[in-house]
């Protein structure tokens, strides 16, 4: 199922929270030297600063009166782990584990007590962090407050426009022609098409199992270049092009032809081509059969027509809704002026990568500033429509309660009686059903943002959809 606006993303922004981990960077311990001056007293615990829209920077203090406790329970077990020449382990008294190890204690217990600290300043604050904590400036020894500064991000608030009023869309309305039937019809005859075996040579049309061996323009095969069972259709405006299908006529099983393709650059590649197999596809006749055949619910030709019509006429009003939920979008992020956090971005880009990979993209080919370039564009505009889309979820108080998301997981079971096991055995999974339930919450954003646009409904013919405009 389509969340809203699901097809102007390409990928779903993937933000993963870590709002209890941080990096260190500069940590700094307090020298053990009693000219040493105190830093001065922050009037504040916990002092909190907005570097821009999403960076927040935290000043946090802990008296040492909160900490002394902690810190007398951690200097014993310190204490047990410290061998001195002449002392039993465990044995060495802690006014001579003072003198040589008091800074070395000091940093290792500041190390835990920076991060708990961090945690409980941050609930103070009530952020949701987004990403890693940098940890600068840690300043801590006995006696003293452990001081140090956390700097992270949020997602950013953003103001949004008056959008009840004032919104206008153009809504293209694509009309379906007897032309789309008749496409639909010729790619429904390609289905259900039989291969048959040809004997008497190659002609435009048919398909050709070869092995394919580049060589020099003398005829010297190049070694590594060969290409076997390779399966290709003789089509005038294929790959091979019809200089080389003139060539390839007549060919038979068994048969070796020079064809000459464009490589790299532009540059043309010379080819020893050797026939192994040529098949020819026969397609159905158009007639009543065929459409009793292809579809169950039609009877004759003229109810397989009426029947491809109405699908046709499903698709373009999918796509014209498609095309309005993103001229929707596109107004928020218009009229929002909205910086996306570094992080988001980064996480985004490498849920990219992850996802290119899946799809057998080797990781070794994906320079990540490649890809961060190709991409920059598309990934910033799906990262600002996932930030205000969920605003606008906030501030519609839309919302899915347990009740309604059964009961259209009921509804998806009751519409497939032969995918009803499977329904049941995905919608068990608690990510699946959180999912879903950010699915339907969008798709009611959709419905919601809609009602409050005044549309004006725009027909254009679908022959402007295939050509792609």
């Amino acid at each position: 199922m389509a969340g809203a606006f699901a097809g102007s993303a390409a990928v779903r922004p993937h933000a993963r929270r870590i709002s209890a981990q941080f990096t260190k960077v500069g940590t700094v311990t307090s020298p053990r030297n009693d000219d040493t001056p105190d830093l001065p007293d922050s009037p504040v615990q916990n002092q909190l600063t907005s570097v821009d829209s999403y960076t927040r920077r935290m000043q946090v203090e802990v008296p040492w009166d909160e900490l002394q406790d902690d810190y007398a329970v951690f200097f014993q077990k310190f204490t047990k782990k410290v061998r001195l020449p002449g002392f039993r382990k465990g044995k060495v008294p802690q006014k001579m584990v003072r003198q040589q190890f008091g800074p070395a204690a000091e940093a290792e217990f500041a190390e835990q007590a920076v991060h708990e600290s961090y945690l409980a300043a941050l609930k103070e604050t009530e952020l949701d962090p987004i990403n890693q904590a940098t940890i600068r400036g840690v300043q801590f020894r006995e006696g003293a407050a452990l001081k140090f500064e956390a700097t992270f991000e949020v997602e950013p608030e953003v103001a949004l426009p008056n959008y009840k009023k004032g919104m206008k869309f153009d809504q293209l309305v694509f009309d379906a022609d007897s032309e789309d039937v008749d496409r639909a019809i010729e790619e429904l005859r390609q289905q259900h098409s039989e291969l048959r075996t040809v004997e008497d040579g190659i002609e435009e049309g048919h398909f050709i199992l070869a092995d394919l061996q580049e060589v020099e323009p003398s005829g010297m095969p190049l070694v590594g270049r060969k290409l076997e069972n390779q399966y290709l259709h003789l089509d005038p405006a294929g790959s091979l092009g019809k200089e080389n299908l003139d060539v390839l006529r007549g060919a038979k099983p068994g048969d070796s032809r020079r064809v000459i393709l464009a490589g790299e650059g532009g540059e043309q590649t010379h080819h020893n081509l050797t026939v192994k197999e040529v098949t020819d596809r026969l397609l159905p006749e158009v007639d009543d059969a065929f459409a009793r055949q292809v579809d169950s619910r039609a009877e004759d030709l003229a109810q397989l027509r009426a029947n491809l019509l109405q699908k046709i006429e499903a698709a373009y009003q999918r796509e014209s809704r498609r095309r309005l939920n993103r001229d929707i979008a596109e107004y928020f992020i218009r009229a929002a002026s909205l910086e996306v956090p570094a992080s988001l971005f980064e996480n985004y880009l490498e849920s990219l990568i992850e996802d290119l990979e899946r799809q057998g993209y080797p990781r070794e080919q994906l320079e990540r500033e490649d890809v961060r370039e190709q991409h920059r564009a598309s990934i910033t505009w799906n990262l600002k429509w996932y930030l205000l889309r969920k605003q606008l979820i906030a501030a519609e108080e839309i919302d899915v309660d347990d009740e309604a998301l059964e009961a259209h997981i009921q509804g998806l079971i009751d519409a497939d009686e032969t995918q009803a096991n499977q329904l049941r055995n995905h919608f068990r999974r608690p990510d699946n059903k959180r999912t879903l339930r950010q699915e339907l919450v969008e798709e009611a954003l959709t419905e919601r943002l809609i009602g409050y646009a005044k549309l004006k409904l725009v027909h254009r013919p679908s022959s402007e959809l295939r050509k792609g405009t």
